[in-house]
């Protein structure tokens, strides 16, 4: 089954739950459904680079950050994640920390981040749609009806939702791997008999 956009997603959904008493909360329903995406998925769709200009020590990690994947200098060196003290004692460069929502580094320099950036949502309008959603329609299915299950207390309804929400996951991540990693080759180093 696929959805063109959010509309379809609606129709789809409100027919599985049974109840079009959901539509005034639908777009809160994809919301909840899209955070959930964030903190499970990371798909080679999501990974993305951003150039952060350290200034003073600090720069503002890019909002859509779900989780850092490297971080480079200006020569594509990598830097080493450390935690906010030990960075204070380090007095070299090449190293980096996190503290809220800001990257710390010890100079003033660009640093390029490549990262896995949040699922993009489908909420601001009725005919959005994303690359989750063209790719893989029945995640978006099963988590909003999960989340519209949650909303109206029905538990036979989420107990029923279970099974095919985990499958839809281990899917994503199944097709995930096939596209990263189906041509990839390993090589024994050294003598082999």
């Amino acid at each position: 089954m696929a959805f063109a956009d959010l509309l379809d997603l609606q129709t789809a959904v409100i027919e599985r739950v049974k109840t079009v008493g959901i539509t005034d909360v639908f777009p809160q329903l994809v919301r909840l459904a899209e955070s959930d995406f964030n903190r499970r998925l990371r798909c080679a769709e999501q990974v993305t680079t951003d150039t952060v200009t350290i200034t003073s020590g600090t720069a503002a990690l890019p909002t859509d950050l779900q989780e850092i994947i490297g971080v480079y200098d200006t020569s594509g060196l990598e830097y080493i994640g450390q935690p906010l003290q030990a960075l204070k004692q380090v007095q070299t460069r090449g190293y980096y920390a996190i503290s809220g929502t800001n990257i710390i580094a010890r100079n003033d320099e660009d640093l390029t981040l490549e990262y896995y950036a949040s699922v993009p949502t489908i909420t601001d309008s009725m005919t959005d749609s994303n690359w989750l959603l063209a790719r893989h329609p029945n995640l978006y299915l099963y988590a909003v009806s999960m989340e519209a299950a949650k909303y109206l207390r029905d538990g036979e309804l989420i107990s029923g939702l279970t099974a095919p929400l985990a499958m839809e996951y281990d899917a994503v991540s199944g097709a995930d791997m096939s596209f990263r990693y189906a041509r990839a080759r390993v090589r024994v180093a050294g003598v082999t008999p």
